[in-house]
């Protein structure tokens, strides 16, 4: 079987997120909605761990985290991955964290909670439409 009769695997997505409940859910949609792999980390600490160990596509990090606020998360992943997936940042606290210190912080998207599941999706499957550069 050549690379074209491959199937493709899954675009693999890493969500770090505090709220049990909230975490869980937005994995269960991004996992049986739109067919992602789908991990799950409840801290800052947690996520940077699970993020070196899987090298995700894609990260959605809420902003307010304990062990590791998602600022702090986003710097770690930029400096620890061969290759920075893209950063989806959600938080409840958009007075506190502005859009602009999460972007300068290396978040590419910025989505204040309670944040449309489809939207996150949506940008998930741009990312995987973006052409990817070639080497040689």
């Amino acid at each position: 079987m050549d690379q074209l009769d491959a199937p493709a695997c899954p675009t693999s997505v890493l969500v770090i997120e505090d709220n049990m409940d909230t975490a869980d859910s937005l994995a269960r949609f991004l996992r049986v909605g739109a067919g992602f792999d789908v991990h799950v980390a409840y801290d800052g600490q947690a996520g940077v761990k699970a993020a070196v160990a899987q090298s995700p596509d894609a990260v959605v990090c809420d902003i307010a985290l304990p062990k590791m606020n998602g600022l702090q998360v986003v710097k770690k992943l930029a400096a620890a991955l061969p290759e920075k997936p893209l950063m989806i940042a959600v938080t409840a606290f958009a007075g506190n964290f502005p859009e602009e210190q999460a972007k300068a912080a290396g978040f590419d998207y910025y989505l204040a909670k309670p944040a449309d599941p489809f939207v996150i999706e949506s940008l998930i499957q741009l990312r995987d439409q973006r052409p990817r550069p070639t080497v040689g």
